[in-house]
């Protein structure tokens, strides 16, 4: 694993630290460019995120999307380009520091060691404390909140490795939690989970606008991404081809345009939100 029904918006907010914002814009990233084995994959990629918003990195399959957020994280390093968050350069400052401001949640979590799912949440706290510092009152009531946030508290003393794809999804949402991130990125955080828990992610990934973290999430389904996302950054063959308002970017045309089907948006007759319909093109 790198480093790198919900709990209510006020838990959400007791998990996040907002001492030394700084400077109040938000992520900036300029002329991205990531190559491996020779093969470019994203190809001088400009996009912001606002402070304080959720945003939605969507495209299709093979689009980018997974390479682009581990270059903005340096979890992967790009060949070329700059990624600020604040006055803080992301790429330049260590790795210790940069884990104090930023939290990336994988699609997929695997770990060859046997740890229990308290455990794993706890690594979020190391970049926060020193190893005697590691069984802190405030460390262990911010564990605590992390797993009783995304509903896992029960799962506490099982092995990780025994559980689901959703609720391990679930496990690394609490660790990301627990590092107390002013910038949260994931990478399909509603991969193996059923509708119910689906919107539950999202619904906190949402609440989490109130306490001043950033969210960046790639995501598949653009009915999820159009319902709770104030902003989209379309990316297709490595580039960003639209972005900005939600409602503004993810239009039928360009549905069309990257996807290659027919989109009809709709709304949702309870909650008067988005929904989009698909046919072949």
């Amino acid at each position: 694993m790198s480093d790198d029904n919900v709990g209510d918006s006020m838990g959400a907010a007791s998990l996040h630290n907002h001492s030394n914002l700084g400077d109040d814009s938000g992520l900036v990233a300029e002329r991205i460019r990531v190559t491996t084995d020779g093969t470019l994959l994203i190809d001088d990629v400009d996009c912001t995120v606002a402070r304080g918003s959720l945003s939605a990195l969507v495209g299709p399959n093979g689009a980018g999307k997974s390479t682009l957020l581990r270059a903005l994280t340096a979890v992967q390093t790009p060949a070329a380009g700059s990624v600020t968050f604040g006055s803080n350069d992301l790429l330049g400052m260590p790795r210790r520091q940069r884990a104090r401001l930023a939290a990336f949640v994988e699609q997929d979590a695997t770990t060859d060691t046997s740890l229990t799912v308290g455990m794993v949440v706890a690594l979020g706290r190391l970049p926060h404390q020193s190893l005697w510092e590691a069984d802190s009152p405030e460390s262990a009531a911010i564990i605590a909140a992390s797993l009783e946030t995304v509903e896992m508290t029960a799962f506490r003393e099982r092995e990780f490795q025994s559980l689901s794809g959703g609720e391990k999804q679930r496990v690394m949402l609490a660790r990301a939690l627990a590092q107390q991130p002013q910038l949260l990125t994931l990478d399909e955080p509603t991969n193996h989970l059923d509708i119910a828990a689906q919107l539950a992610v999202l619904e906190l990934l949402s609440s989490l606008r109130s306490t001043g973290v950033t969210v960046l999430a790639a995501l598949h389904d653009l009915s999820l991404a159009a319902s709770y996302c104030d902003h989209i950054i379309v990316l297709s063959h490595g580039r960003v081809v639209a972005a900005g308002a939600t409602e503004t970017v993810l239009t039928e045309q360009l549905i069309a345009d990257v996807y290659g089907v027919t989109a009809s948006i709709l709304r949702n007759p309870v909650t008067g939100k988005p929904v989009i319909g698909f046919s072949p093109a």
